[in-house]
């Protein structure tokens, strides 16, 4: 058994890296239970419903992220990853997109004014690993994940681009997947990416996520570069 140190979280809020603004993240998966309890029954019977997952993060105030945040408040979706221990590949993951319900403020006389928000999301949160973390160049593909076995209940794919320079730069990320690592098939495709951008693209129930995971990654332009981070979460 393995414990993780939590200095090595990393939180990014759609393409930036806030990790330095953050102390503490607190995620939560839920889902509603419905009780289906008859006449004659000596215990009470559940069926389940819908899930759910809210993620809370609360640090220290800055100026520079707070004219980030304050416009999330109310406004469009966004994508929330955290690592626990980073963002680098094979790392754990937890992702989502959704909505800010709270947004505060709190400056104790003699303590550093500290920032918290709330982030509900929306189609759940997906708990995962990172198949892919660097900086892209050229087009190539990423290495083989194995899972040792294909679930059958979809999941979901997210895409970070943090930074991206050259000429009119062009990325197309997909995630592909293979029961036995040599055949390979499209599992999420990503919307092409020309500059700094995040996205998760869910994957339907139901749907079979064969074994292996396998980035791929196509550039185009003149002296592309791109700083990307690929990942993938499945419904177990």
């Amino acid at each position: 058994m393995a414990f993780l140190h939590g200095k090595g979280t990393e939180v990014f809020i759609d393409a930036v890296d806030f990790s330095t603004y953050f102390n503490n993240v607190d995620s939560t998966s839920m889902a509603d239970v419905s009780e289906s309890t008859t006449f004659g029954k000596n215990s009470k019977t559940y069926i389940t419903g819908n899930k759910d997952g809210t993620i809370s993060v609360s640090g220290f105030f800055d100026a520079t992220a707070d004219a980030t945040l304050q416009p999330l408040l109310g406004g469009s979706v966004f994508v929330l990853t955290v690592g626990f221990d980073g963002l680098d590949a094979t790392d754990q993951c937890v992702f989502g997109k959704g909505n800010i319900t709270n947004y505060g403020q709190s400056s104790p006389v003699g303590e550093i004014v500290a920032t918290a928000i709330d982030m509900q999301s929306t189609s759940g949160l997906f708990n995962g690993s990172v198949l892919e973390n660097a900086t892209y160049t050229s087009t190539t593909n990423g290495t083989a994940r194995d899972n040792t076995l294909a679930t059958g209940n979809g999941g979901a794919g997210f895409l970070i681009v943090s930074a991206k320079s050259g000429t009119s730069p062009t990325l197309d990320a997909k995630i592909t997947h293979s029961a036995d690592n040599v055949t390979y098939a499209d599992l999420v495709t990503f919307t092409q990416a020309t500059n700094t951008t995040a996205e998760v693209k869910t994957v339907a129930e139901g749907t079979t996520v064969n074994r292996y995971l396998k980035a791929v990654f196509t550039i185009g332009g003149s002296t592309p570069s791109f700083s990307a981070i690929v990942g993938f979460g499945r419904n177990n």
